[in-house]
């Protein structure tokens, strides 16, 4: 047998990228903010930024994503507000 199975199989490109692509061959849809501040998919806080924009306003699931995120960072700053007063 001269096919090992434990590879993973071929799939297909993404968005007609192929995924061995360089890194500057791939679109970058971050915002213009985030590219000057040097935040990048790969930091937790770029992945963030990377994710928050890919939402789509039109899309009652990406508008109740985006509210649930926006709970979830305001939150300890509301908590923290409580504590303090």
């Amino acid at each position: 047998m001269s096919e090992r199975d434990d590879l993973e199989p071929a799939r297909p490109a993404l968005f007609g990228i192929p995924p061995d692509a360089l890194a500057d061959e791939r679109p970058d849809g971050r915002p213009e903010a985030a590219k000057r501040m040097g935040l990048s998919r790969h930091t937790e806080e770029g992945a963030v930024v990377a994710f928050a924009s890919s939402l789509d306003r039109t899309k009652p699931g990406h508008r109740t994503m985006a509210w649930i995120m926006l709970v979830m960072f305001s939150a300890p700053a509301f908590y923290t507000l409580l504590l303090l007063f």
